[in-house]
């Protein structure tokens, strides 16, 4: 049994994960991409952004930066897009809230299955998992009953998952 779900449809607006900005200026260049990231990620605050020393400004210069959340890094490409430094970042990693996974992994888990179910990814309030890796969560039947493993699958930086139940453990 396998289902795609937006974590975005769910929050009314889609994620923007390519932002631009401008400048010659490191330092600001990677206050631009925190303030962008923080935006796109709201309310999961990005901590910090660090690129590469040697950045050089040259048009279609592409190199990654790191972007910190709750102690955990992801990668963000960066493409310098002209001679005035402007820039457009990519992000490689979604950034889950586990509460609203949790929500939404319930909700079509309790419809496909005919029965109330919770799930549980975890103590982290904040999961980074690369685009195209997998994570496991436990589902448990709300009345009693055996528990199972999903496999979660994170299909786009935007946070869009598919799921799949693994065998059942007793």
């Amino acid at each position: 049994m396998r289902r795609v779900r937006s974590l975005c449809a769910l929050i009314a607006t889609a994620a923007l994960f390519a932002a631009c900005g401008g400048g010659t200026d490191q330092t600001e260049m990677e206050r631009e991409i925190q303030n962008a990231l923080s935006s796109d990620l709201a309310p999961i605050p990005v901590a910090a952004v660090d690129c590469p020393e040697d950045v050089v400004f040259d048009p279609e210069s592409v190199f990654p930066c790191s972007a910190e959340v709750d102690g955990s890094y992801f990668e963000v490409q960066v493409t310098i897009l002209d001679a005035q430094g402007r820039w457009e970042y990519e992000r490689r990693h979604a950034v889950l809230n586990v509460v609203n996974t949790e929500l939404i992994l319930q909700n079509d888990l309790s419809v496909a299955l005919g029965f109330d179910v919770t799930a549980d990814c975890g103590d982290s309030e904040n999961l980074v998992v690369s685009v195209g890796n997998t994570f496991l969560c436990r589902l448990s039947r709300i009345n009693g009953g055996a528990a199972r493993d999903i496999e979660v699958q994170v299909k786009s930086a935007d946070q869009a998952i598919e799921w799949s139940l693994m065998p059942s453990l007793g």
